[in-house]
């Protein structure tokens, strides 16, 4: 994230994220019936991803906090603050997307879903197939989108680059 312009600090990175996906659909397409590899696996990444945000969500709030303290607010700083607020108001949407919405739907779903089925049933026409399953994936989606969003903006205040973030329908 903070490594300097044209000088990344793991450049194979890419690689072993693209050898990390083909391993990952491997082992989902070699044990497709057993559901506990899947949970295993996807619990897993989600741990790491969460690790890896709060490592970085606490970083850069104390150098917010150093920020303030100093309170010698010179155009340097101050960009930096501003990057920071938006990387951390990136980082809290994407804990509401997947925490707080759509982990609960997916519990919801996978354990009760005999005596939500009859009630899919029942939708209109047009809303037929539209289960808490459809909305945990969108929540997931948007939480991804988040979570792409708060490392491009954790990248722009990394080189000194002002980024802005602009409200679309309120969020």
């Amino acid at each position: 994230m903070d490594s300097p312009k044209n000088s990344p600090r793991y450049p194979n990175l890419a690689k072993y994220l693209i050898l990390l996906s083909c391993v990952n659909t491997a082992v989902y397409y070699k044990f497709q019936h057993l559901y506990a590899i899947f949970l295993l696996t996807f619990f897993i990444l989600i741990v790491c991803i969460f690790s890896l945000h709060v490592q970085i969500a606490w970083r850069l709030y104390k150098e917010n906090n150093k920020a303030e303290e100093k309170s010698t607010w010179n155009f340097g700083n101050s960009r930096k603050y501003y990057n920071n607020c938006i990387i951390l108001r990136f980082y809290a949407w994407h804990h509401i997307a997947i925490t707080l919405v759509a982990f609960p739907i997916w519990v919801l779903d996978q354990f009760h879903c005999d005596y939500l089925l009859p009630i899919y049933n029942k939708l209109p026409l047009f809303l037929r197939g539209m289960t808490l399953h459809v909305v945990w994936h969108t929540c997931a989606g948007l939480g991804a989108y988040f979570f792409v969003q708060f490392l491009v903006a954790c990248r722009a205040s990394a080189l000194g680059m002002t980024c802005t973030a602009r409200c679309v329908l309120g969020v």
